[in-house]
């Protein structure tokens, strides 16, 4: 079971931090071209942590933890794939700091659950 978790674990690192970075270069005014990549991404991020969470049960990973990670799974793409059209205009900046929180958050959760998965008893 290691095996599976290690590689969600990395999949989600990598698409994370690849994701963020795009993110940051359309907060800066350009890049809009990286949108489908960032969007794909972002569900590779959020379908790594579903996964990971799903695991997290078979590991003895505390359950309230891996519900929270399967409800903030389908938010962030619920969120990112409506926040253009969440709060236009000067306001907009609030949208954009909650779904990078929200990105923030999905990684966190996953390095979350695979280290617990990864020293759980059944590991």
């Amino acid at each position: 079971m290691k095996t599976p978790i290690t590689v969600l674990r990395w999949i989600v690192r990598i698409a994370g931090v690849a994701a963020l970075g795009m993110g940051l270069i359309f907060w800066g005014g350009s890049g809009y071209a990286l949108l489908s990549a960032h969007q794909g991404l972002g569900y590779l991020v959020s379908l790594g942590l579903l996964l990971l969470a799903i695991l997290g049960f078979r590991q003895g990973v505390a359950p309230g933890l891996l519900i929270t990670a399967i409800i903030w799974s389908l938010v962030v793409p619920a969120i990112g794939s409506m926040q253009l059209k969440l709060l236009p205009g000067d306001q907009h900046w609030v949208i954009q700091v909650f779904h990078l929180l929200l990105g923030v958050g999905a990684i966190a959760f996953s390095e979350i659950i695979a280290g617990r998965a990864l020293r759980s008893r059944v590991a």
